[in-house]
C-alpha cells in the first residue's frame, strides 16, 4: 500500500457508522471502545480537530487534537482500522496534528500512552517528543477508622497555590494529572477545582494547609476503568510528606463515606510521594499498566 493518496480532514457526522465499525473491538470483543460515547461531542468541538485519515475515499483512521487551554494541546483517540495498521499511518497522523497545533498557536503538545506500548512511544520520540513522567496507580481499601478530610473552598486558594512550585511539581515539570490528560498546574486550574468541590486538604494547628488532594470528577465514574463505581479516584496529591500520609488515610475514610470499596491514586513516579502513600496503606495496583506522558515543545521558549 502507498500513502501518497492518504489525506486528512475533519470527521463529519456521516462518518460515524464507519468509525464505529473499526473501533468496536479496539480493546477486545467484550470491552467496547469509548469512541462511541464521545463521537458526537468531538465532531462539534470548536477548537482543535477531530480528524479522519482517508485513503482512496475511505476513512481508515481517526485521532483527536484537543485544546487544553493556555496554549497546551493534547493528542487522544488515535485509532487505525486493523486492516491498515503498521503501515505508517499513525506516524503521518502525528505529523499532521503537530503541524495543526503549531498553526493554532500551540506552545506544547502532549499525549499519554501505556508503558508497554513501544510502537506509540517510538512514533512520538522519532517526532521529537520526550518522555517526561510516568504515572502508576496505587490502591487502598476504604477504611472508616480515619477522620474525614476537609473540603477546601475558594478561601483556601492562596494556601493551595503555594504548592504550585513544590518539589513534587518540579519533578513533574509543572503538570498534574486531570483524569486521562495532564495539564500545567496554575492558579486558574486550582480555582476551578475549588469551585467544583473536588479539592480536599489537611491543615495544622495554625490553620496552615500542609497537604491537599484533587479527586477525579464524578463524570468519569462511568468510564471503562471502573464501570461498577467501586473506586474513589485521586488525580493529584501533594504537601509535606508526613501530612500527605495522614491525608491519604483520610481519603480512605472519604471513600467509605461514599460507599466506595477502595481508593485509587494515580501518581507520578516521585519516590517521597510513593513512600507517603505506602505509609498510609496503599500498594501498587498490579493490574493497572503504567502510563507514560510524552511532550513536544512547539516553541523555543525565548
Amino acid at each position: 500500500m502507498t500513502l501518497t493518496n492518504l489525506t486528512f480532514r475533519p470527521v463529519c457526522p456521516d462518518d460515524k457508522p464507519r468509525v464505529l465499525e473499526f473501533t468496536r473491538n479496539t480493546w477486545g470483543e467484550d470491552d467496547d471502545d469509548y469512541i462511541k460515547d464521545v463521537f458526537n461531542d468531538w465532531v462539534i468541538d470548536p477548537r482543535g480537530e477531530f480528524t479522519a485519515a482517508v485513503l482512496d475515499g475511505e476513512v481508515i483512521g481517526i485521532a483527536k487534537l484537543t485544546d487544553m487551554g493556555n496554549d497546551e494541546w493534547w493528542f487522544e483517540g488515535l485509532r487505525i482500522d486493523p486492516a491498515y495498521r503498521r503501515q505508517g499511518i499513525a506516524r503521518e497522523f502525528n505529523r499532521y496534528h503537530v503541524e495543526l497545533a503549531k498553526r493554532l498557536g500551540g506552545k506544547v503538545v502532549r499525549y499519554m500512552t501505556g508503558g508497554g506500548n513501544i510502537g506509540s512511544q517510538a512514533i512520538g520520540m522519532r517526532a521529537g517528543f520526550q518522555h517526561i513522567i510516568t504515572f502508576r496507580a496505587y490502591l487502598a481499601d476504604a477504611a472508616s477508622e480515619f477522620a474525614l478530610p476537609m473540603l477546601l473552598t475558594l478561601d483556601d486558594l492562596p494556601g493551595v497555590a503555594r504548592w504550585i512550585d513544590s518539589p513534587l511539581m518540579r519533578h513533574l515539570q509543572g503538570i498534574y494529572r486531570a483524569a486521562w490528560t495532564v495539564k500545567t498546574l496554575t492558579e486558574a486550574e486550582i480555582r476551578h477545582a475549588l469551585e467544583a468541590k473536588t479539592a480536599y486538604g489537611l491543615k495544622d494547628a495554625r490553620g496552615r494547609l500542609t497537604a491537599w488532594a484533587l479527586l477525579r470528577p464524578e463524570e468519569y465514574d462511568d468510564d471503562s476503568e471502573d464501570n461498577e463505581k467501586r473506586r474513589l479516584r485521586i488525580d493529584h496529591l501533594d504537601g509535606e510528606m508526613g501530612a500527605v500520609t495522614e491525608l491519604a488515610g483520610q481519603m480512605r475514610a472519604l471513600a467509605a463515606s461514599r460507599n466506595r470499596s477502595m481508593v485509587s491514586a494515580g501518581i507520578g513516579d516521585y519516590p517521597p510521594l510513593i513512600e507517603a502513600l505506602q505509609a498510609a496503606g496503599y500498594a501498587l495496583d498490579p493490574d493497572h499498566p503504567e502510563l507514560w506522558v510524552l511532550e513536544l515543545k512547539l516553541t523555543s521558549g525565548k
